[in-house]
């Protein structure tokens, strides 16, 4: 007798255990149902952080309404929605309060740079937004040139350039002044970007070569500013391809070498203009015989 209800205890154990294992999965189902549905709808939006706008005007951005699902809301497009609609929020981040409240966080855009192009002034903030087309550089801003803007850039779009590659270098230096180690780096010149060049003290022109080992050689060159060019000295600095040695030119030296380029240019002209003679002898024109006679009759 005992042997025989044994057996029958294990399937009514069984019987139990499968018993609430489909009752669970109805209930879970259930409530998932409501969950979506009636349950966790959205009554309240708190609005959090600094920025230009009013709670109401990002509220109205972020397109959520009272009733919409909190678990079915989408908050990555939410949140692109605010900052594509409002230029000068940068960053939202939202959280959900259950059972009936969703947090939008935001951050304020904070304008970084100028991008001086051929098409106008772009504002561009910190982390690569376009903030607004504008007529003159902004003051206490970093100014960059040559970036090469695609042209149906608007503001609220994130900086783009042609080349593709270029935006790698504009990010890299961007990110290198935000940490606010190069307070005195005014311009930045990404034209070539194998050869980036950056203005420090509006004095001193640095040319860095490409983006390779770019933090480093930007600290390399504050360095050798600091330390071993005067405070008052102009010119040029090159960090030379290892990137463990430069070359400086002052602003004399670059101005003589500049004047004997275009001397030997100038006479290079003149050399391949002058006519001769066999043994090479210049040869008088008839215009400068014209000319002589000229001055002698005078």
């Amino acid at each position: 007798m005992s042997s025989q209800s044994q057996p029958y205890r294990r399937r009514h154990k069984q019987r139990h255990t499968l018993t609430g294992i489909v009752v669970f999965i109805i209930v879970a189902g259930i409530f998932l149902l409501l969950s979506t549905t009636v349950l966790f709808n959205v009554e309240n939006i708190r609005v959090t952080g600094a920025s230009n706008y009013t709670p109401q005007e990002i509220i109205d951005a972020s397109g959520v309404e009272a009733g919409d699902n909190l678990v079915r809301l989408s908050t990555d497009k939410v949140s692109s929605q605010i900052t594509s609609r409002l230029v000068y929020i940068e960053k939202a981040h939202l959280s959900r309060s259950f059972p009936s409240t969703l947090i939008i966080n935001v951050e304020a855009s904070e304008p970084e740079a100028n991008f001086i192009t051929d098409h106008g002034i772009y504002l561009i903030s910190k982390g690569g937004k376009i903030l607004e087309k504008i007529d003159e550089p902004k003051a206490n801003l970093f100014n960059f040139t040559g970036t090469d803007p695609k042209l149906e850039l608007l503001p609220g779009d994130k900086y783009a350039s042609n080349d593709e590659h270029k935006d790698t270098v504009v990010y890299q230096m961007m990110t290198l002044l935000d940490t606010g180690n190069y307070s005195t780096v005014t311009s930045v010149d990404v034209t070539d970007r194998a050869d980036i060049k950056c203005v420090f003290d509006n004095r001193i022109t640095v040319s860095l070569g490409s983006v390779n080992d770019l933090e480093y050689k930007m600290n390399f060159a504050k360095e050798i500013i600091e330390t071993k060019i005067g405070d008052k000295t102009e010119g040029t600095l090159t960090i030379l391809s290892d990137a463990n040695s430069a070359s400086f030119l002052d602003k004399e030296s670059l101005e003589n070498n500049a004047k004997v380029y275009n001397d030997n240019i100038a006479s290079m002209t003149t050399a391949d203009t002058q006519e001769t003679d066999e043994n090479g002898n210049p040869i008088e024109t008839e215009t400068s015989e014209t000319t002589s006679a000229a001055v002698a009759m005078e």
